[in-house]
């Protein structure tokens, strides 16, 4: 097949790709799912242990075992704020702080490292933004008066949190799925006109030209080109 054969098929068709794109692309566009608005509330803090007290032991750097454990403990920590736990003492803070009506489950606080500057960072997600705040300062008030129970190993005294940024609640964008929806809808909306146009063109058995007319074994003595019509009382020139 020719260049030319795929350009005749798409100019005889294009009103049904153009069709089945404008169809698809504007169905999707009214029917597409409004999802809930989501809120984060993110906080950025440090947590460390104390320096033990020094021991009279060769090679021993009370500063440098402390930075280390420091290290350990923001590892393990990450996973400690997405546990069922830590979701449990949040609940059991917020009804501390008189807050009535939320549950936080663990998929709804995230924690990370920040490797660069050596700093923590929480978020909270939330359908709802003051609630959001709420939660996130349950959060950090359980974070700086609880971790103890968290790391027994450490004593009475737990690991010292410290705060950095006040708990900052902000809208949740759509993902990267929810905006490529459309798009792809689209896409392959595009891609089905362009197969069914083919296809319609294939099964189409009609003689267009000379050369379907030598396919079917007739003999061809001439080919009339398509001219423009003449107009009603339009002379000819010779």
């Amino acid at each position: 097949m020719e260049l030319r054969d795929y350009a005749r098929v798409l100019l005889r068709y294009w009103w049904l790709i153009v069709l089945l794109v404008v169809v698809v692309g504007v169905g999707s566009f009214i029917l597409r799912a409004q999802p809930a608005p989501q809120y984060s509330a993110s906080v950025r803090f440090t947590i460390g242990v104390n320096a033990p007290p020094a021991q009279d032991v060769s090679g021993y750097d009370p500063i440098l075992t402390a930075y280390q454990a420091s290290e350990y403990i923001r590892d393990d920590f990450v996973e400690i704020i997405q546990s069922d736990v830590f979701a449990d003492d949040v609940n059991a803070t917020l009804a501390q702080m008189g807050v009535r009506g939320i549950v936080v489950r663990k998929g709804n606080i995230a924690a990370a490292i920040e490797k660069q500057r050596r700093l923590m960072s929480m978020s909270v997600t939330w359908g709802d933004a003051a609630q959001a705040q709420k939660i996130a300062d349950a959060a950090v008030k359980n974070l700086a008066e609880n971790n103890s129970k968290y790391f027994a190993q450490l004593g009475a005294t737990g690991a010292t949190v410290t705060v950095i940024d006040k708990p900052v609640v902000s809208r949740v964008g759509a993902s990267l799925r929810e905006q490529m929806d459309i798009p792809i809808r689209v896409a392959l909306a595009l891609l089905a006109g362009l197969a069914l146009a083919f296809i319609l063109d294939y099964l189409d058995t009609s003689v267009r030209d000379a050369r379907d007319a030598e396919a079917l074994g007739l003999p061809v003595v001439g080919e009339i080109p398509k001219g423009k019509p003449r107009r009603h009382g339009e002379r000819v020139t010779r």
